[in-house]
């Protein structure tokens, strides 16, 4: 079992093949650009405009960006 961070999700936990192949491809499919919330440069999903610690402090109603 290992942690790791993704900016699309944040900090998960791997326990099985199943998450290890779903954390490779989310790799695969994300690019690097700058979070809309807080100017950094992160690895999001194209459709993506939030880093997650952005998108998490906005579903909590706080402003960002």
């Amino acid at each position: 079992m290992a942690s790791y961070y993704d900016d699309n999700y944040g900090w998960y936990t791997i326990e099985s093949q199943d998450d290890i192949d779903f954390y490779h491809q989310t790799q695969r499919a994300s690019v690097r650009k700058k979070c809309k919330g807080c100017g950094q440069t992160v690895k999001i999903k194209r459709e993506y405009a939030y880093c997650n610690s952005c998108a998490d402090k906005l579903e909590k109603g706080y402003d960002v960006g």
